[in-house]
Order: C-alpha cells, then sequence, then structure tokens
C-alpha cells in the first residue's frame, strides 16, 4: 500500500472524536516514550534548569498529557495555532534528525543554524512589502498575511523540546509557517491548513503533521473530505517530496525575488485544483 493510501486509509476509518481522543493519546505516550526510557531520565529532565528562554523542561508524562490535551483542543479548532505548536513541542523530541541533517549538509543550512535569524519586522519593512513589485515573493507574501487578517509575530515559542538546538529548529520551522502558504499558494481554511501539515510532514518527518493528516479530515464536511483525500492530500504528499528542504531556506532573503522564480527554485508547483494544467504538467515543470 502506498503511503498516500495508507494516510487515506487511516484517516477515512477514524469516526469520532472518541476515538481520536484515545488514539492521540496512544500515540502521544509511545513517542513520548520512545525518547524517555527509563524513570532516572525522567526524573533528571523534571529537575533540569532550563535550556534557552521560553523552556519548560518536563517529564514524559507532562508531554503525554500535553500532547493529548493539546490534540484535542486542536481537533475542535484547528485554525487555533497555539495548540497545534504544543502538540509539535510535546511530539517532536527524538524526530529532529531528518531537519539537522538537512541543514548541516547544506551551505545556506548551515548559515542559519550559526545565524539564528527569526522572522522579524518593524513597521518601516513590514510596509515596505507592500511597495515591492506586484510578482515578487515579499508582496504576495505580504498580500496573503493582509488578506488573511494574520500577523508574523503570533507565532507561539517553543517550550517543550529538551534540546536547544532541537528548539531552534522548530522555531525556525514555525516562525517560516506562512512563508510555506505563501510558496504554495494556499489559505488558512481547515482544508487548506491540513495540505500544509502534510507538506510539512513529508519535509520534516515531524509526527505533528502525520497527527494532524490522520485526525484532521474529521474536522470537515462531506464535500471538504472528499477534495482532501482527491486533490490536497496526493499533491502535498508528492510536492513535499520533491521540493527542497524548507528548513534550509533563507526566506528573509527571498523577499525582492519573483514568486515564480522561487517556486521553481524550490521544485514546487501550485494545487493542480487552481489552476488550469494538470497534476502533471505542473510536477514535470517543477523538476525541470
Amino acid at each position: 500500500m502506498s503511503l498516500v493510501g495508507l494516510v487515506s486509509g487511516v484517516a477515512r476509518r477514524v469516526a469520532t472524536p472518541a476515538a481520536l481522543a484515545g488514539a492521540a493519546f496512544v500515540a502521544a505516550k509511545a513517542m513520548a516514550a520512545f525518547t524517555s526510557p527509563d524513570a532516572k531520565a525522567d526524573s533528571a529532565r523534571s529537575m533540569m534548569k532550563p535550556l534557552y528562554e521560553t523552556h519548560k523542561p518536563s517529564t514524559t508524562l507532562q508531554k503525554t498529557v500535553i500532547a493529548a490535551g493539546s490534540a484535542l483542543m486542536g481537533f475542535g479548532d484547528p485554525t487555533d495555532g497555539s495548540h497545534i505548536a504544543a502538540l509539535g513541542d510535546a511530539t517532536s523530541n527524538g524526530f529532529f534528525g531528518k531537519m539537522r541533517e538537512q541543514m548541516i549538509s547544506d551551505p545556506t543550512g548551515r548559515r542559519i543554524l550559526k545565524e539564528r535569524p527569526q522572522i522579524s519586522f518593524t513597521p518601516e519593512q513590514w510596509e515596505a512589502l507592500a511597495k515591492l513589485p506586484e510578482g515578487s515573493f515579499g508582496h504576495a507574501y505580504y498580500n496573503q498575511m493582509k488578506r488573511n487578517g494574520i500577523s508574523w509575530s503570533t507565532r507561539p515559542p517553543v517550550r517543550f523540546v529538551d534540546n536547544e538546538e532541537d528548539a531552534y529548529m522548530l522555531l525556525r520551522y514555525r516562525q517560516c509557517h506562512d512563508f510555506y502558504h505563501t510558496i504554495l499558494d494556499l489559505d488558512i481554511s481547515v482544508v487548506e491548513e491540513l495540505a500544509i501539515k502534510v507538506f510539512e510532514w513529508r519535509q520534516t518527518g515531524l509526527p505533528v503533521g502525520l497527527i494532524a493528516s490522520v485526525f484532521g479530515p474529521l474536522r470537515l464536511p462531506p464535500h471538504e473530505k472528499a477534495r482532501f483525500f482527491a486533490h490536497y492530500l496526493p499533491w502535498a504528499m508528492q510536492c513535499g517530496s520533491q521540493a527542497k528542504p524548507i528548513i534550509s531556506v533563507y526566506w528573509e532573503e527571498m523577499l525582492e525575488r519573483s514568486v515564480d522564480e522561487v517556486r521553481k527554485e524550490m521544485r514546487v508547483w501550485l494545487l493542480p485544483e487552481r489552476n488550469s494544467v494538470t497534476h502533471a504538467e505542473n510536477y514535470t515543470a517543477a523538476v525541470q
């Protein structure tokens, strides 16, 4: 069975919030246990000093409770980023190997790890994006944020990751989330947020994307669920697999470039539903 088929099959079979609660709890507990093999390690973790400014040292049990509660709250309101952020924090420990390898094997990724940039704009810098040429990445990013009524400054900090470098990688991934919306031309509806999460999971290997892609469709009405499985899921899986690593992109340095040029460099193609060309034509153009 293909990976798309596996995700689709599991998601279609999960039918109730009670099932979501049980599955989320079991999955979170299993992942937390994987990263904490004994009680002594857990005790030491609970007593450790914070490793970075926003760090909240926590035990395996605490992470499990946080993951389960955040999964349930996120299911109730998938557009509330704070719940998804807490779920990502609590389930990501031990799963940063793919992101780290992507960054250290790429010159730009290594530079990001060394310089530790954070997404931030002064009011003047922010409004300057609106004055960039139409068709530029920065102009498209500004318009997307304005259209959806969101701000670059609202991404929650990382709190429950027990390694300082891992915490920065997760923060960077989180702060750049809106750039992914721009480059993929997706809005903030539930179905398009789910597509982003699938794309991110294929890129990073972090469990939060897989959890969202399996249980998130429960929130969709039947017609949206059908669209998700028929169009969004296969596209996000393939696009996420073929694109260059998003974690190793210095997005701040892309703002003045053509958005189409950035997409081509990143090897991404837009959702076929939004274009008159076929999925295959989009894919072929992206990888050439």
